[in-house]
Order: C-alpha cells, then sequence, then structure tokens
C-alpha cells in the first residue's frame, strides 16, 4: 500500500508539472515582459520533473520567455533607457539552452478530432515537429545579439561567458538548420569566433576545450592574433598537467590521437617526443623528434630537440668511459657532435632569443678545443 501511495503521488507530481507548464505556456504566448519574468521564476521546477523535462514543451516555454524578455529589454534600451545588460545576456544565453534542449525533443504525435493518435500505414504513430520552425527562427534570428554579448563578455574580461556565447553562436551559425536556412556564416566569420571562443576557454585554463577550438580555427583558415603560439601553449599546458599527474598514457593518447588529424603538425611531433623523453628516455625520443624536424623544419625547439638528444648521446659516452683518453673518445664523440651542430645552428638561426641552442652549442665547441679537434 505504501509503495502503491508513492507511484500514486509520483504519478500526481508529474501530471501536475505538465499541466503547471501548459498554463505557463499560455502565459509565455501573451507578449507580456512581466509575464515572461514570472514564467522564468515558476517553470524551473519542471527542469528536474521526469515527465515534464523530456517534453518538448516544457523547454520551449522557457525559452520563448527567455527570448521574449531579452527582446523586450532591447526594445528598451534601443529607446535610449538604462537597462540591465547582464540579465538581458543572462536571459539570452538561457534562450539559447532551453531551445537547443528543445530541438530533439520536439517529436509530437499527431492526433484526430477525437484526440486519437493518426497512424502512418505500417502501423507507427504519425510523428510531426511542432515548434521547431519557431524556434530555429529564433536562434537564427538571434545570432547577431549572441556574438554582441560574447564581444561585451570579452571586453569585460567575463572569460567564461564570453566562451559560452561564442560558442553558442558558432554552433547556430554553422548548423544545419542554419545552412538550410541560407543563414550560416561565412568560414572565415566561424573561424574567427571559434577563435575568440579558445581565447576565453585558455585565460579560464579550459586548456583541452582551447586546444580544440584553436585547431578549429586554425582549420578554417585563421592566421591572425597569433593563433598558432596560443594553440601550442594551449597543448603544451595540458599535456603539462597529464605529466603533472603522472598520466602519462593519457597525454601519449591525446597527442597520437591529434597527428591523426594533423600528421604534419611538426608540433604535435615535437611534444610527443617530449612525453616520450620524460618517460623512456632521450634514445627513445630522438626519432620523434627527427619527425618534427622533418615536417617543420622551421619549428626552432624541434630543432634544439635533435641537437641536444645528441649532445646527450654523446655525453653518455663520456660518462660510460671515465677513464678514456681524448684519443680514444673522439672517434666516437665526433660524429655525434657533427650531427648535431648545424640542428643547433638551425634552432639559434630560428629563434635567436633562446639561449640554450647557444648553451650547448658552445659547450661542444669547448670539447672539440680540449679534444685537440678543429
Amino acid at each position: 500500500m505504501i509503495l502503491f501511495a508513492a507511484a500514486i503521488m509520483m504519478a500526481f507530481g508529474a501530471s501536475a508539472q505538465m499541466s503547471l507548464v501548459k498554463d505557463l505556456a499560455k502565459k509565455a504566448g501573451t507578449g507580456n515582459p512581466q509575464a515572461y519574468a514570472e514564467v522564468l521564476q515558476a517553470i524551473e521546477p519542471a527542469f528536474t520533473n521526469p515527465e515534464s523535462a523530456g517534453d518538448v514543451l516544457t523547454w520551449y516555454t522557457a525559452g520563448k520567455a527567455a527570448f521574449g524578455l531579452f527582446d523586450e529589454m532591447y526594445k528598451v534600451k534601443l529607446l535610449g533607457q538604462a537597462v540591465d545588460d547582464n540579465m538581458m545576456n543572462e536571459c539570452l544565453n538561457a534562450a539559447y539552452q532551453f531551445y537547443m534542449t528543445a530541438l530533439p525533443l520536439d517529436s509530437v504525435p499527431e492526433v484526430d478530432k477525437n484526440g486519437n493518435p493518426k497512424l502512418n500505414k505500417d502501423g507507427s504513430k504519425k510523428i510531426k515537429a511542432k515548434y521547431s520552425k519557431e524556434i530555429i527562427g529564433a536562434l537564427t534570428s538571434h545570432m547577431g545579439d549572441i556574438a554582441n554579448a560574447g564581444n561585451i563578455y570579452l571586453q569585460n574580461s567575463d572569460w567564461e561567458n564570453a566562451a559560452d556565447a561564442f560558442g553558442n553562436f558558432a554552433d547556430i551559425a554553422s548548423s544545419d538548420f542554419a545552412i538550410k536556412n541560407g543563414v550560416a556564416a561565412a568560414d572565415s566569420t566561424i573561424a574567427q569566433v571559434r577563435f575568440f571562443q579558445a581565447y576565453s576557454q585558455y585565460q579560464v585554463k579550459q586548456f583541452e576545450e582551447a586546444y580544440n577550438n584553436f585547431t578549429i580555427a586554425r582549420n578554417l583558415g585563421y592566421t591572425q592574433d597569433n593563433v598558432v603560439e596560443f594553440q601550442t601553449s594551449a597543448l603544451a599546458n595540458l599535456v603539462q598537467s597529464m605529466i603533472d599527474s603522472n598520466e602519462y598514457d593519457k597525454a601519449n593518447n591525446f597527442i597520437a590521437n591529434a597527428l591523426k588529424g594533423d600528421p604534419n603538425n611538426g608540433i604535435l611531433h615535437d611534444i610527443k617526443g617530449f612525453i616520450v623523453e620524460l618517460k623512456d628516455g632521450v634514445d627513445a625520443a630522438l626519432p620523434l623528434y627527427r619527425k618534427a624536424v622533418e615536417v617543420d623544419p622551421n619549428y626552432a625547439d624541434a630543432q634544439l630537440n635533435v641537437g641536444r638528444c645528441l649532445y646527450l648521446q654523446a655525453q653518455k659516452i663520456i660518462d660510460d668511459n671515465p677513464n678514456a683518453t681524448n684519443k680514444e673518445l673522439v672517434p666516437k664523440l665526433k660524429p655525434i657532435y657533427d650531427e648535431a651542430i648545424p640542428y643547433l645552428r638551425k634552432a639559434m638561426e630560428l629563434n635567436p632569443d633562446d639561449t640554450k641552442a647557444k648553451s650547448v652549442l658552445d659547450d661542444i665547441l669547448y670539447k672539440f678545443e680540449i679534444m685537440g679537434v678543429k
């Protein structure tokens, strides 16, 4: 009896929530600004109720109220009156979330005049999209507003909200429904917005998300604002965080996956070499650094790392033979040093401000001097 009563209460609760949602849907359709605010406040319990949370009407109603409240505030602002910009943008972001949740739920059974479901020839229920056209229209018509919100957040260094707004714009502007309706943004616009999204994520140390969006921006042709340097730094920080947690396999797998989509990226090969060097040593890392130089001869760090690893291989020979004379060491060391020198000089040429390559090269030349090598 207790279980039965509990089931009855749950059913009543779900029924009550859907009844509430239907009443709020009518209120959201009045076009009254106060009504919009009341809808947004009253509908929150329906977001977590199992039945109402799975019903498109819940999210459609919330989205309609949020967009409606934004539009009303925007009208007031156009008239030169003061409005709460933060509240406006919060309404805009909430409206996006509500409508994007509603879209995949918008599959409503068709019914006849008696309320019975209509059936297809195979006996299945006929399904139609009831709200999608209006939802898509609202989302696409507010793309400019969402981008503007991102710019405002960016200027105020509100990084998390900026990232959300720029991401929302890019998701809408590159969506299938935007393409179908002829309102999709150009790749150059999407690229710039993804860069700003990534830049905002970078500021709050969301390095994986930042790296992914910097990569999207570059793949779409974005070359401005030091995008390569930011992408590299985001990746380096991400990998370093994994290494700091002793997650070498995770770091290696991340780089391996990145290389599948970008096999000619010297930076990725170089960072993979760094991971392998920490775990397995210089000999295992050297081929990866060589690969980095092969695919990107102008990447200074890779040139340095090849030269440095060769230098360390030579140093190991010295350490392993403490009693060897210079005459005995020269035939073993000179070929390795001769190979390392061009890489170190190239690294210095590419990055004159980096003193590491010069330090290693100077030590090689000093060893040549004391060994009598010309």
